[in-house]
């Protein structure tokens, strides 16, 4: 009877033991703070998570929360604890039509964080001798053209449609 009663005061002890263990090495984990700066000036203190194609996952102190933000919207990722920094995007300038090269298509789920402007139109008639293949492109270029006409470094393609080309606009 003493020998089981040792046996299980032993083993909670060495549970607990480990389970403080775990908590010590984990809160590490998670105890790593970031400061995102935007493009737009704006500083964000997060705990950095990971970067996913075109977006940047982390969570906010004292949060669980999983959140995301586009990677063009966010200028430099500085980690606090090594004072590391690393550059995630370059601003893009639009000066006028012809940076239209410099205009990026999004997916919509890639512009959190960034601001939606103005719905963008178009028109594109078909030139003799076009195949049908090649109007998407001559649609994407005609949307980045006008993007790039009004500044907007980003764009959204929600119809290319030869005659009925539209976008949405987004900038920093």
């Amino acid at each position: 009877m003493k020998i089981k009663i040792i046996h299980n005061y032993t083993y909670t002890k060495m549970k607990n033991l480990l389970t403080a263990i775990a908590v010590l090495l984990t809160t590490q984990l998670f105890a790593q703070t970031h400061e995102i700066i935007k493009h737009n000036g704006e500083k964000i203190e997060i705990n950095f998570i990971k970067t996913e194609g075109n977006l940047v996952f982390y969570s906010l102190p004292n949060s669980a929360e999983e959140k995301k933000i586009s990677r063009y919207a966010v200028a430099q990722l500085n980690e606090k604890s090594k004072n590391n920094s690393q550059i995630l995007s370059k601003k893009i300038d639009v000066i006028n039509q012809s940076d239209y090269n410099k205009v990026i298509v999004l997916k919509e789920s890639e512009t959190i964080g960034l601001q939606k402007s103005n719905d963008l139109t178009g028109f594109l008639g078909k030139i003799k001798g076009e195949t049908r293949w090649s109007m998407p492109e001559m649609g994407e270029k005609r949307l980045k053209q006008n993007a790039a006409k009004k500044g907007y470094p980003f764009i959204v393609i929600t119809s290319n449609k030869t005659d009925n080309l539209k976008a949405i606009g987004y900038t920093y």
